[in-house]
């Protein structure tokens, strides 16, 4: 993990150095940027837009060539999954749920269908395919009885305690790859418009802290409420959270949709060619 999180701040850091080293003879534009942050994971496996909440972030772009843009950026959203909005039987016995607010650092290549040239009306438009790499903070929370409650520190599903040897505590802090696309537009003056779509496929199944079996409620404590949060479906009807059973999708790791609309400004400018 470690190894993966070295490689990915290197990849973001040379992004942005390689930006800076070329400021003042290449297109560096920066900006900002609303949209909007979807959940998809264990408590939103029917892909449901029901509780997507707002994005916003900001943007540093260089452009390489007229067929490539790298760009760095933060952001930040907050995910929201909750089985009492699903129309799956089992996931309404479950009644699990979860919020977290989500930062994010990212280094990404823009890959142009067509010229893209800032300053040449002839190539002011391009749809694009951008993928890269994302650092991640998340830290999901719960609400029970009036009173919020960090989950990863109660290890639900028994992570930290030494009769489940394989389950260690996440990490909040996770890597991600962003894959997607957009439009770009120059509007004239140094202003240019976009508007992107991007899922990032994360490496974690913690996102919501639901991810493989029911815990045995005697080890992680009972009575306690690492206990009732592990299983809380006796809220809504009879209990379902016996040890060993299905809790979450563990073969297949969280993600979440970014979509955003931004504007950019383009700080120093290249003399444009003339339209060919």
């Amino acid at each position: 993990m470690v190894n993966k999180l070295q490689v990915l701040f290197s990849f973001i850091a040379g992004i942005i150095l390689l930006g800076t080293q070329f400021i003042q003879a290449q297109n560096s534009e920066i900006g900002l940027w609303l949209g909007t942050g979807t959940y998809l994971g264990d408590l939103n496996p029917d892909y449901s837009f029901a509780k997507t909440r707002p994005a916003f972030g900001a943007i540093y772009r260089y452009t390489v060539n007229d067929y490539i843009m790298l760009k760095a950026g933060v952001s930040a959203t907050r995910l929201v999954g909750n089985d009492e909005a699903s129309k799956n039987p089992y996931q309404q016995a479950r009644n699990l749920s979860f919020r977290s607010n989500l930062i994010e650092l990212s280094g990404q290549i823009d890959l142009h269908f067509q010229k893209y040239i800032i300053g040449n009306a002839k190539h002011a438009f391009t749809p694009y395919l951008t993928t890269g790499l994302v650092l991640l903070y998340f830290n999901p929370r719960t609400t029970f009885e009036g009173e919020t409650y960090n989950l990863h520190e109660l290890g639900t599903e028994g992570q930290g305690n030494p009769d489940y040897t394989g389950r260690k505590p996440y990490k909040l802090l996770q890597p991600a790859i962003p894959l997607g696309g957009g439009i770009k537009y120059w509007m004239r003056k140094g202003w240019n418009f976009y508007v992107e779509i991007a899922y990032r496929q994360t490496f974690t199944d913690y996102l919501d802290d639901v991810s493989s079996t029911f815990a045995d409620t005697y080890l992680i404590g009972d009575g306690t409420i690492a206990a009732e949060l592990a299983d809380r479906s006796d809220e809504v009807g009879d209990p379902i959270g016996y040890t060993g059973k299905q809790r979450g999708f563990i073969t297949d790791k969280d993600g979440y949709l970014m979509t955003n609309v931004g504007i950019t400004y383009t700080l120093f400018n290249r003399k444009c060619p003339k339209a060919k």
